[in-house]
């Protein structure tokens, strides 16, 4: 991968393998003071026997629960005194534990994670809450329609290959599990000469080293350990699945057989998913959305698994009647590319654009972290990610037409469908769910956990050191004659640039009846200039493997150094010379509609929308900025046009702009494009008063296997001098900035297994106007009511006592997860915009801590206990309605 000009960086991970086999791979990066730890292990759901499906995935849930030495609260606790986070994740195949850390606490990821290796315990009464869970987790993904389309299509393509079995496993196995089957699969497995240790961040190679000697040097290794192969039986087959379910936008995904990672042809399958359907210079897009406008949205991607991959094309069609030429568009283009190839400004914009993805990947640690062992596993080479695009063009092309002409075949390409559940049906579907949730309800029922969560012990011997020094980047500030101000900082990580460019007025100015119009307007930006069509544009714009997006009241923009002037003169275009094509209208009002059809067929998005309808009500924040059917469809050309000449104006718009500014005077460049530019003012927006929230329960039936459940209320604006208080309340009572497990709502997760995700705040939100105290979960119908009833409690309770401990932990984790804000260029526009917008010092962030300082306890519970004490709104979305469960 390039980096830096035109010279190719190597060994940029440096590799040691211990003497047990233990592989350690780092990758010094030192732009903030971070470090993502992340253990992988060269096992997943493939290497499960017949009798252990799911297994793989319900270890990964119960590793962290408690070791010989380490107590059930032990390892949250650390994490969270130390200002971390941690994870794990499944795949078919492999299993991986993270952890993030600052920089000064590192090596502790490494204490544990060698303890967890040999030692962990997997008690039965623990395996029983989080088996419920787990059921739970199942139950929530049968409701992500598209993932289990890909799922059933997986067992349909794979039906001799381990793949065929999902990773979570089956209901009915996982009901039987025991502490022993968990150890038994455990100890054959997580053995240090199948295991690789991934460090990315703020620390030095040699150290890493030395520390994974300390701490996994003398785990033995089992020299028997040997992986098994999998044979899979090629056959000229197409293969053919059709889910039912109640929704209203239908998605149809077509899939070919691929070479896995093991073969390394992933470049050259990235490259073809660009030049076939990703991205809006792609051919399917250009025949499926603009030209024929037979779809709503057209993409394109690569199941990434070892063995064999899959290449997928997903669409959303306008009219399900429409299947049958889509498919045949989609032949067509595939065997055009094979007959005459594809033309070479094709793959150099598919080139541009992987080398800028790239890019944005070594701006994320975690991500990065995620990638390196990914590659390791599947090729061996700890360089891989770096070497992405490293084999010669030519030879590419090549690869690629070889994969075109094998894989890529009519009479071996499977589908999948998910098409509305007929009417006729829906009793039928009703009472398959009912059956599923007794059969769950009586088998759990006997796995009841009447043990208290464990206490933490080794956790008090562990201390938290002082932040590593880090120096807040500062925005250099212009204004130019318009009225645009300009937020500048040089930032040389990535041979990239990011801008945000952020007008004055949002969605909330929609009126009434035309909600979504701000919307709208956005998305007509990209379609299409006096002097670049759309198509035109979209090509100019991958051409240079930039990346553009516009959403209500602004547009992001990234490229390459060397293009920031090419970037600058495309915004101004967008922002001085959109057409509003009568043809480009009706095609982005037909894709609205439909992102509204499938806004609406999901619960866990559009309760966001019901919960402010209330909380807002008759106040501008409660309007829908997709706006509605009705709306959408009434919307005029002359109402687009006259919204962006009153709107879409310099008067008090910002533009962000972070990156490698190359020596370029940003003030000059900006001003040879935007300074000519002129608008109208645009008027300050007046807010009206809001009302305290009538605790009412609101159902909303809508036929799922799981239920959206919501309590929310309104708190405080982000000035509100207790603004902080609530904030360091949020790292206590629902895990706040770092995400954390070691809170009051994970707690009863975790002592009940009642759901498998759930969050809140106090602040969700809150800007110059008041944000919500919400709080959200996902459960199944049988136990709504227990849920309902052990949250509420929760809630009241929270603030009944908050330890000095407690409180010193929330501002570490605070002024910790702050440099998160700075750790891509894109992140660092929104810090400097977010530090604008409130007129608060340059120094905002490097003075948080001695703020914090002043806050007691003491003051933190009387301000959230006044909170705490209203009657909160509560939101039932699912199978609440007796016409749906009967």
């Amino acid at each position: 991968m390039k980096i830096n000009d035109n010279k190719k960086v190597k060994t940029l991970v440096h590799k040691k393998v211990l003497n047990n086999g233990l592989t350690v791979v780092v990758r010094p990066v030192h732009t903030v003071p971070k470090v993502s730890i992340q253990l992988w292990y060269n096992v997943g759901s493939k290497d499960e026997k017949d009798s252990e499906r799911g297994i793989a995935h319900l270890i990964e849930h119960m590793i962290f629960k408690g070791t010989d030495r380490l107590s059930e609260a032990d390892i949250d606790t650390i994490s969270q005194k130390l200002s971390g986070s941690l994870n794990a994740f499944t795949s078919y195949d492999y299993t991986g534990y993270l952890f993030n850390f600052p920089s000064q606490h590192w090596q502790q990821s490494f204490d544990i994670m060698s303890d967890c290796m040999r030692n962990c315990t997997f008690k039965d009464y623990m395996l029983n809450s989080e088996m419920k869970a787990v059921i739970q987790e199942l139950k929530m993904y049968k409701d992500k329609f598209a993932s289990s389309l890909v799922e059933e299509m997986l067992a349909s393509i794979f039906s001799d290959h381990p793949y065929h079995h999902p990773i979570i496993g089956y209901k009915q196995d996982l009901w039987s599990v025991d502490s022993n089957d968990l150890k038994a699969f455990y100890k054959k497995h997580y053995v240090p000469n199948n295991a690789t240790m991934v460090v990315v961040g703020d620390v030095n190679p040699q150290e890493v080293f030395e520390q994974a000697e300390k701490y996994f040097g003398a785990i033995p290794a089992d020299l028997s350990y040997k992986k098994d192969t999998f044979y899979f039986n090629r056959d000229i087959v197409s293969k053919s699945v059709t889910l039912y379910r109640d929704l209203k936008q239908p998605l149809a995904v077509y899939a070919f057989i691929v070479p896995g990672m093991k073969d390394q042809k992933d470049t050259a399958l990235e490259l073809l998913s660009r030049i076939i359907g990703k991205g809006k210079s792609s051919r399917l897009h250009k025949k499926l959305v603009n030209e024929t406008q037979l779809a709503i949205s057209v993409s394109a991607s690569l199941d990434e698994l070892f063995d064999h991959g899959l290449f997928f094309i997903a669409v959303e069609p306008k009219n399900v009647e429409d299947l049958n030429e889509i498919e045949s568009i989609i032949i067509k283009e595939i065997e055009s590319l094979k007959k005459d190839g594809f033309e070479d400004e094709e793959f150099d914009r598919a080139y541009k654009k992987t080398e800028m993805s790239l890019l944005s990947t070594m701006e994320d640690f975690e991500h990065q972290a995620y990638e390196i062992g990914k590659y390791y596993l599947a090729t061996g080479n700890e360089n891989a990610l770096f070497e992405y695009l490293d084999k010669p063009k030519e030879e590419l092309k090549k690869e690629m037409m070889q994969l075109l002409n094998t894989e890529f075949r009519p009479s071996i390409m499977h589908k999948g469908f998910i098409l509305p559940l007929p009417e006729q049906e829906k009793e039928a579907w009703a009472n398959l769910q009912q059956l599923s949730d007794k059969q769950d309800t009586e088998i759990l029922f006997a796995r009841e956990r009447k043990e208290p969560i464990e206490a933490p012990m080794y956790a008090k011997q562990v201390m938290a050191k002082e932040p590593s020094r880090f120096d807040y980047p500062k925005a250099t500030v212009h204004k130019l004659q318009n009225g645009i101000k300009i937020l500048a900082y040089d930032n040389k990580n990535t041979p990239k640039v990011d801008l945000v460019f952020d007008f004055k007025a949002k969605h909330y100015r929609d009126p009434q009846d035309k909600q979504g119009l701000c919307l709208f307007v956005s998305k007509m930006l990209l379609e299409g200039t006096k002097n670049y069509t759309v198509q035109e544009m979209n090509d100019a714009i991958e051409s240079h493997g930039m990346s553009i997006a516009s959403y209500p009241g602004g547009i992001t923009l990234t490229v390459s150094r060397d293009d920031l002037d090419f970037g600058l003169s495309i915004l101004k275009e967008i922002v001085t010379n959109a057409t509003f094509n009568e043809k480009d209208i009706e095609r982005v009002r037909a894709q609205m509609l439909a992102k509204l059809k499938s806004f609406w067929d999901e619960p866990k998005y559009f309760a966001g929308q019901l919960i402010k309808e209330k909380i807002y009500k008759g106040h501008p924040y409660a309007k829908n900025s997709l706006g509605s059917i009705e709306a959408i469809s009434a919307i005029t050309a002359d109402e687009l046009k006259a919204h962006y000449k009153k709107y879409i104006a310099p008067d008090g718009a910002r533009l962000a702009i972070v990156g490698d500014l190359n020596g370029n005077d940003v003030l000059q460049v900006v001003s040879n494009h935007l300074e000519d530019w002129t608008g109208p003012k645009i008027e300050n927006f007046s807010f009206p008063p809001l009302e305290d929230v009538s605790p009412d329960v609101i159902d909303y039936p809508i036929n799922r296997d799981q239920v959206v459940l919501r309590f929310a209320g309104l708190t405080v604006n982000r000035l509100h001098p207790d603004f902080d208080k609530f904030l360091l309340f949020d790292q206590i009572f629902g895990g706040g900035a770092l995400g954390g497990m070691n809170n009051r709502l994970f707690k009863l997760r975790e002592q009940s297994g009642l759901f498998y995700t759930i969050g809140g705040s106090l602040v969700a939100g809150a800007d110059e106007q008041p944000g919500m105290l919400l709080v959200q979960t996902i459960v199944s119908l049988d136990r709504l009511d227990e849920a309902e009833k052990a949250i509420r409690q929760t809630i009241e309770k929270a603030a009944n006592e908050i330890s000095q401990e407690e409180l010193d932990q929330a501002k570490r984790a605070v002024i910790n997860s702050q440099v998160d804000n700075f750790s891509s260029n894109y992140n660092i526009c929104h810090a400097l915009l977010f530090v604008d917008r409130y007129n608060f010092p340059a120094d905002f962030f490097d003075s948080r801590a001695q703020k914090f300082a002043k806050i007691t306890a003491k003051e933190t519970v009387e301000a959230v206990s006044k909170l705490l004490n209203k009657k909160l709104l509560t939101l039932r979305v699912g199978r609440v309605d007796k016409n749906i469960t009967a």
